[in-house]
């Protein structure tokens, strides 16, 4: 890990004033960082680097705009299917002057008030 100046400072200035306050969490840690020497960092605990973050990015946009891509498809589908249900629907009724009527009120015989 390459830290710049400033960081190494920082961390300078930290190690002193462990040696000074706490001397044997001090050895403790110096016999880690020894035991650990040539073990690498897990992939969890690293930090990414600004190209990971940017394809990261990357691969969030390109998801969000498939989901978009999906539901507008799906809303044009709904749409497309209701304008031809209703396109159906109108012609398979007919006129009102072209229907039959079929109630009691068009059979002189149903009505016994008509009968003479």
């Amino acid at each position: 890990m390459s830290l710049n100046h400033r960081q190494q400072h920082q961390l300078s200035r930290i190690e002193a004033r462990l040696l000074r306050s706490d001397p044997r969490l001090a050895a403790m840690m110096a016999m880690f960082g020894r035991l650990s020497a040539g073990q690498r960092m897990p992939g969890w605990e690293q930090v990414a680097t600004r190209l990971d973050r940017i394809r990261q990015a990357a691969a969030l946009i390109t998801n969000a705009i498939a989901v978009m891509a999906v539901a507008i498809g799906l809303l044009v589908t709904a749409v497309l299917t209701l304008l031809t249900a209703i396109v159906i629907g109108s012609r398979a009724r007919l006129p009102e002057s072209a229907r039959q009527p079929t109630g009691p009120e068009t059979n002189d015989r149903s009505d016994p008030a008509s009968w003479s």
